[in-house]
């Protein structure tokens, strides 16, 4: 992902990569000066919120299930890193079997992941 820390000018792209991954989009003004990236776009799935940072996404949300996590760790560990770390210790070895509620995603390929990991959990659990 491209370094956008301290650009205005990158809405675009910013919304185009949450619509590449089927993440809705939101347009919130106040938010724009809020963040590493100068942004007002932000995504929102099943009550996971999306931000951009300067060349990754910062998600956080209710929780990914272990069974879950332990799956996207396994194909997606080093750039769907678990609370952002920068070492990817495994949703186990970091929540110690709790769900993980914090991801940094590093490319859109993984961007993609954790939103079809979230789409699966709702699918399995809620529908």
């Amino acid at each position: 992902m491209d370094n956008y820390a301290g650009r205005v000018d990158k809405d675009k792209e910013i919304a185009e990569e949450l619509e590449i991954a089927k993440i809705k989009i939101a347009n919130l003004e106040f938010l724009r000066n809020d963040g590493e990236v100068k942004t007002s776009v932000i995504g929102n799935l099943y009550g996971w919120s999306f931000r951009r940072a300067w060349n990754y996404w910062v998600a956080k949300g209710p929780g990914i299930p272990p069974k879950y996590a332990n799956k996207l760790h396994e194909k997606h560990g080093t750039v769907v890193r678990v609370a952002g770390h920068c070492g990817c210790p495994s949703p186990k070895e970091w929540y110690k079997g709790f769900a993980v509620g914090s991801y940094h995603i590093d490319t859109q390929l993984g961007l993609c992941a954790l939103a079809d990991t979230i789409r699966l959990i709702r699918s399995e659990c809620c529908e």
